[in-house]
């Protein structure tokens, strides 16, 4: 609004007002009088009247100045758009790295080239920039093991790189790292699997029946556990049911123990999509796509996490949550990959069942 009006004056004084030094002496006065306050409760003059006062000096206002004034203030206000081109630049590396191990299970990686932001996000175009050519090295200081490329339709994405040593499986308390070589990039990052936090109990908490059939009755997922009493853990969750065909990870699923340290809570879930968002039909309603149904077989992965891998996915999400909203603020990914964008999290995990009644 200040900028507004500083130009406002402005142009008023190098266009409209011949005597310009006394005008804009009277501008300036003006400028530096002005409060933006609640001019009607404290007594003082309003804004405009202020503005008025400042061009035109002691005396009354000439009528022609005011329709010269207010005709200026009109086009103004209608002429504020403007035609802008924006050239948006990818990040200047063009590799992708998205890798995990979870305890008790092989390290999984997935290196793609980077999407232009502009393009259309559908299964073809996504497997175009699939790097299937990389070299993937994970290491726990003593063995190493290269990733062998494996495609599993079961998973999104379904193309990725997996270890084959049991000895490198997860482990809770060891420290991994990788190298991604693909062409001229190498891209390396390093993680820990924390020791695992179970679960204390799970709840189900009817919501109501299905509108039209009445015999589905929706509900959410409650959670209970317990926080270590050492400051600094921090949780991702992911869930299934036995309609999907790999965990997936509900909204805003990470979260850290700043504010519940040491305590006894408990958290609602909701439901996650079975599949890619952009594939899910928007002809589901909110029960249908968020809340389980009674009856429906839950497992939870509860996982401890780093706080590197903490702040990743959650600047991730948060990036994720944003994106088509043209007021969002920018948000910065904090990966921990280096050579490339991404990220490498490793996952202390521990498994519950549950049948939601």
């Amino acid at each position: 609004m200040e900028l507004f009006f500083l130009g406002f004056l402005g142009a008023i004084s190098g266009h409209w007002l011949h005597p310009a030094s006394k005008a804009r002496r009277r501008i300036a006065a003006g400028l530096c009088s002005l409060k933006f306050t609640q001019a009607h409760a404290s007594g003082e003059r309003t804004l405009l009247r202020r503005l008025l006062a400042a061009v035109r000096g002691p005396g009354r206002i000439n009528a022609s100045n005011l329709l010269i004034l207010l005709a200026l203030a009109s086009f103004l206000f209608s002429s504020c758009e403007t035609d802008i081109d924006l050239s948006i630049p990818i990040n200047q590396s063009s590799l992708v790295v998205d890798a995990y191990i979870i305890s008790g299970e092989p390290a999984r990686v997935t290196v793609t080239t980077a999407y232009p932001y502009t393009s259309v996000v559908d299964l073809e175009s996504l497997s175009s920039i699939v790097v299937s050519d990389a070299i993937v090295v994970l290491s726990d200081g003593q063995l190493t093991d290269t990733l062998l490329y494996t495609v599993d339709l079961n998973l999104f994405p379904p193309f990725f790189y997996q270890g084959q040593n049991p000895a490198l499986f997860g482990q809770p308390g060891k420290t991994y790292s990788i190298r991604v070589i693909s062409g001229a990039d190498t891209a390396t990052a390093s993680t820990q699997i924390p020791m695992p936090v179970p679960l204390d109990s799970l709840a189900w908490e009817s919501e109501g029946k299905d509108e039209e059939d009445s015999t589905i009755e929706y509900g959410r997922l409650r959670v209970w556990f317990r926080d270590p009493p050492e400051l600094g853990n921090h949780y991702r969750i992911f869930l299934k049911t036995q309609d999907f065909t790999s965990f997936q990870t509900p909204f805003n699923s990470v979260f850290e123990d700043r504010i519940i340290n040491g305590d006894s809570i408990f958290f609602d879930v909701s439901k996650p999509d079975a599949q890619p968002s952009f594939l899910v039909p928007d002809s589901l309603s909110f029960q249908e796509r968020r809340r389980f149904v009674k009856g429906d077989t839950i497992d939870v992965r509860f996982c401890s996490i780093t706080r590197d891998s903490y702040s990743f996915i959650r600047s991730f999400q948060s990036a994720a949550a944003s994106f088509g909203n043209p007021f969002a603020a920018p948000t910065f990914v904090k990966g921990n990959m280096k050579g490339a964008l991404g990220g490498f999290v490793g996952y202390g995990a521990s498994y519950h069942t549950f049948i939601s009644q």
